[in-house]
């Protein structure tokens, strides 16, 4: 007796590594960098410096222990939102190949190595690769392309580089540029357009229309310098990676549901 088993393709499944590290890297960079804000910054001495356990190393000031804390967080808060949205691309991957194959009898544990095959597959695919195999089984390709590869152009840079553009960080304008997607609030006075900021009243009589827009934010470095963010454009940029990881659930192809009985 054959028992036939039901595999359940699941875009949430897709889309949640993504959006979680975006979360999460959020909310511990604008916890940190708020700890951080406005103090001296002094050597830890953690219980275990009475007993003569100490770091050699050169003698930080302030300011120099708050670059690298901050390069240090940044470094890893990169890296976490690139390794989120690489691990989403590869469950699309792994989602399209069962979508798209032909309908089969198979053991489970042909199914196991099928399923092992396909993620070992993804993970030998460059990002530029995986990407463009992902685009090709979507609806329509996806629309943060540009955004995401600059985004592991500056992981590169805080990774390897200590967060100090160098010469292989600049692209072919001299710079290293950050772009990604923001959400744009104003509201209109005459045919003027007013930005919405944080504790800024707005000027009008009665009700005053809120537009919103999708705009492209792009923050560029030159050779030398080093690679900053505050909190706020920290948490812009997780939100962007959280709109692709949207962006790529929502461009998975679907199946129309079975006709309903009579």
């Amino acid at each position: 007796m054959i028992e036939r088993v039901q595999m359940t393709l699941n875009p949430n499944q897709v889309v949640a590594p993504a959006q979680e590290a975006a979360r999460l890297a959020a909310h511990v960079v604008a916890e940190c960098l708020s700890s951080m804000s406005g103090r001296e910054l002094a050597e830890p001495m953690p219980a275990s410096a009475a007993l003569g356990f100490r770091f050699p190393g050169p003698n930080l000031t302030s300011e120099d222990r708050r670059a690298s804390y901050h390069n240090w967080l940044l470094a890893k808060a990169f890296q976490d939102l690139a390794r989120g949205l690489r691990a989403s691309l590869e469950e699309a991957f792994l989602f399209l190949a069962f979508f798209n194959r032909a309908e089969r009898v198979m053991t489970c544990g042909e199914l196991e190595k099928e399923i092992l095959d396909v993620k070992t597959e993804a993970g030998r695919l460059l990002f530029p690769q995986l990407l463009a195999r992902v685009n090709e089984g979507l609806t329509e390709p996806l629309a943060f392309d540009a955004e995401f590869r600059s985004i592991q152009d500056v992981r590169n840079c805080l990774e390897h580089r200590g967060g100090v553009v160098g010469a292989r960080d600049i692209a072919k304008d001299g710079n290293l540029s950050l772009t990604f997607p923001r959400l744009r609030c104003f509201y209109k006075r005459g045919e003027e357009e007013i930005d919405l900021r944080p504790g800024v009243r707005i000027e009008g009589q009665g009700q005053v229309p809120i537009f919103g827009q999708r705009v492209s934010y792009r923050k560029s470095y030159r050779a030398g310098e080093r690679v900053t963010f505050s909190a706020d454009e920290f948490f812009e940029i997780a939100f962007a990676c959280h709109l692709f990881a949207d962006d790529l659930g929502r461009k998975l192809p679907r199946r129309d549901p079975p006709p309903a009985g009579p």
